[in-house]
């Protein structure tokens, strides 16, 4: 692989960082009339950003123009958060402008932060002793999810491939790709779900071509996880009501038999 390739790949996992900047946000109201309203991010990426403080949001799809000193840009909201989470207050915003930086400064000042993800080993063997053969061990619901991931290894040489996503849980996802990484591989890891960025850094468990690569998340870029259990969140309630609806087109069915 190229030397510009691998670049670009970093590039693209791109930085989260907590830091609170006072923003200026133009809206348009019910008759299409430009609104102004001061807020304050809760975290920020070159692309995007989480805001707190902000009234005038209410559903995900609202166009908003973000404006910090002399920089202004044209952002999508990609999710608001639940009055019963711990999002609650807070919204997600993506830049809508490919070739727009929000924040090149600030990114510059401060060093992304991860998280470690921490495992209660001793539930896990518990589970373990306490499971059968063909029973499953994993701590966390594992959810269906159709989303793109990069990856890029952190050998020397690093490298770097796009795959494709397959499901998720707090703890590691499962993801499909052309050529297979060992187990043990350590990773850094950027899924993009639900219009989200999430950046991870894990290690491969488990790899066979026709079942995927299984990853165990490690560390969560701080601030993600969160987002992260927002997501998992909305993605069992869409299934739930999915399985809600077969079931209830199969009653309806043996019942037009009887």
């Amino acid at each position: 692989m190229t030397r510009s390739s691998s670049n670009l790949a970093v590039d693209r996992a791109e930085k989260r960082i907590a830091v609170a900047l006072p923003i200026r946000v133009t809206y348009y109201d019910a008759e299409s009339k430009p609104r102004l309203e001061m807020a304050c991010t809760y975290d920020i990426s070159s692309h995007g950003a989480r805001i707190s403080g902000l009234r005038c949001v209410k559903k995900a799809g609202e166009i908003l123009i973000i404006e910090r000193g002399r920089s202004k840009a044209f952002c999508r909201v990609v999710w608001v958060g639940e009055a019963n989470s711990h999002l609650h207050g807070q919204i997600g915003i993506r830049c809508v402008e490919a070739q727009k930086t929000l924040w090149t400064a600030e990114l510059h000042e401060v060093e992304e932060v991860y998280d470690p993800i921490l495992r209660d080993d001793a539930l896990c063997r518990l589970n373990a002793v306490c499971s059968g053969p063909n029973t499953t061990r994993r701590r966390y619901q594992r959810l269906a999810a159709d989303g793109g991931v990069e990856i890029l290894q952190m050998a020397s040489p690093a490298s770097h491939q796009e795959c494709r996503l397959k499901d998720v849980s707090e703890s590691g996802c499962r993801v499909m790709s052309e050529s297979l990484i060992l187990p043990g591989t350590d990773l850094k890891l950027v899924l993009n779900v639900a219009n989200c960025d999430l950046s991870f850094r894990g290690q491969v468990r488990h790899a066979a071509l026709d079942v995927g690569l299984g990853i165990e998340f490690r560390e969560v870029r701080k601030g993600d996880r969160a987002v992260l259990q927002h997501i998992l969140r909305k993605l069992a309630e869409s299934q739930s009501a999915e399985q809600g609806n077969r079931e209830k087109a199969r009653g309806n069915s043996v019942a037009t038999l009887v």
